[in-house]
């Protein structure tokens, strides 16, 4: 079925992060496994919670209510993360305490429920039943290198015959935090990231003239 629109709210990660991970799942010849479809770089991201069929300007209001000025989280791609609907995903790493609170606040603002959230980007998908998602690999071997996301966006889902297609409703600037110090679990990755370079496609405008 084409036609059919859909919103999220979702954090994107900057180019860097995702040129890393990438690099990895290209240099790999064996993804994506035989019976899975990669999902295009362009619509990779972290959905902090789905809202079905509703109303834009309402939905950008209370994103921008709840999320203006929230404290943003240090995260970094990390491990493989399986689910049972034919999903394959690499998982979203919060740097510290203080770092998982401000997701779960997020999370939250967005209207999720921090208790049944799982971060994750997903790469790949099938439409086989009872395939096990690829849990190692490229995968389960990525450590990505450390980002803040600058802002989290309200963002249309649009289905259509050549897969679903992005546009970016609304925008909500979040406030920087301190980078994480090096220590254990921290290591390697590369440099920390910061801001959002790497905004998802579509263009941006206002809802209903709200914002």
């Amino acid at each position: 079925m084409t036609g059919v629109t859909r919103l999220f709210t979702a954090l994107w990660p900057v180019r860097p992060v995702l040129a890393a991970l990438g690099r990895e799942l290209e240099a790999d010849a064996g993804w994506p496994p035989g019976g899975w479809r990669a999902t295009p770089v362009v619509r990779w991201h972290v959905t902090l919670a789905f809202h079905g069929e509703a109303e834009p300007g309402i939905m950008a209001r209370r994103l921008e209510a709840r999320a203006a000025a929230l404290p943003a989280p240090w995260l970094r791609l990390a491990g493989a993360v399986s689910f049972p609907q034919g999903v394959a995903a690499v998982g979203v790493v919060p740097a510290g305490e203080a770092d998982a609170a401000a997701l779960a606040e997020l999370v939250v603002a967005a209207g999720g429920d921090p208790a049944s959230y799982r971060a994750h980007l997903t790469v790949a998908r099938t439409s086989r039943r009872g395939d096990a998602p690829p849990a190692t690999g490229p995968l389960g071997r990525h450590v990505g290198p450390w980002w803040c996301p600058g802002e989290v966006c309200l963002v249309r889902s649009e289905l259509t015959t050549a897969g679903p297609r992005y546009t970016v409703l609304h925008r909500v600037p979040l406030h920087a935090r301190p980078r994480p110090a090096p220590g254990p679990g921290r290591a390697g990755g590369g440099a920390p990231a910061r801001g959002s370079d790497s905004p998802p496609p579509g263009r941006r405008h206002r809802v209903n003239n709200a914002w």
